[in-house]
């Protein structure tokens, strides 16, 4: 059996994708919660999250990881052998405007929604705090806010994010992904799950089982809802996304 292990967050989308496809495959895999602010030193390679390693080999770049998982482990698969122009389409929007939406989220602001958005940074603070091993976000947490705020990649990614308001990004992102779903009971009018419905299933669900306030809201579209439900019947459930420490709710 392959060794395989993961560096991510308990908090990066991107990591939390790349869970969901391990879920999906049904590959067991060693969890380790980076230091973020240490990354150099603690990642295989690279300096960011996530870095899958599959015997002693890493990769990363989460849509990188997506087609070498699929390489080594064929069965299940991430890319349809048919027509897969749609399921890459979707994933690259999942990439780019679905993730990057929840950084632009998660970046407090001046708005109305900055008393939420600090809220949910001290959330994430603490979710972290409570997975990055010897202590090594400590007093950090209560500072949170500002971590997120101030961190480049953060900052860079949510300026991808579509729409002008937090608003408006919420309606382009909830809207495609509702209209996407008309088509089939997975995206692209799948009848099994692709890359694109566990990048999507990656980046919504955390959120609600991370107790964030409006972690749900596209929860509450019954398209979305139903949807969701039925990707998660499709994962091994040994492998959970958030890890109980953090867990806040559970979606069922």
């Amino acid at each position: 059996m392959s060794q395989v292990t993961l560096h991510t967050f308990p908090t990066s989308p991107y990591g939390l994708k790349v869970q969901a496809y391990l879920a999906y495959k049904r590959i067991p895999y060693e969890t380790v919660y980076a230091d973020p602010f240490q990354l150099k030193r603690v990642l295989p390679v690279g300096r960011t999250v996530p870095v899958l390693t599959i015997d002693g080999e890493s990769r990363r770049d989460s849509q990188e990881i997506a087609r070498w998982l699929d390489e080594r482990f064929p069965e299940r698969p991430l890319f349809p052998s048919d027509d897969t122009d749609c399921v890459r389409a979707m994933d690259d929007w999942i990439q780019h405007c679905l993730i990057t939406a929840n950084f632009k989220f998660g970046m407090p602001q001046l708005s109305a929604a900055l008393p939420v958005q600090l809220g949910n940074a001290w959330r994430l603070g603490r979710a972290m705090d409570r997975t990055v091993p010897d202590g090594a976000i400590g007093w950090r947490r209560f500072f949170w806010p500002l971590v997120l705020r101030i961190a480049p990649f953060v900052r860079r990614e949510a300026a991808r994010a579509p729409g002008a308001s937090l608003i408006e990004t919420a309606r382009i992102v909830s809207r495609r992904l509702d209209k996407e779903l008309q088509h089939g009971p997975f995206l692209c009018g799948r009848s099994a799950p692709t890359v694109a419905d566990l990048s999507a299933y990656g980046a919504i669900l955390p959120g609600f089982e991370l107790g964030l306030a409006g972690g749900g809201a596209m929860l509450k579209r019954p398209s979305i809802l139903q949807w969701a439900k039925r990707v998660q019947a499709t994962l091994d459930p040994s492998l959970p996304l958030v890890p109980d420490s953090v867990r806040a709710r559970t979606f069922s």
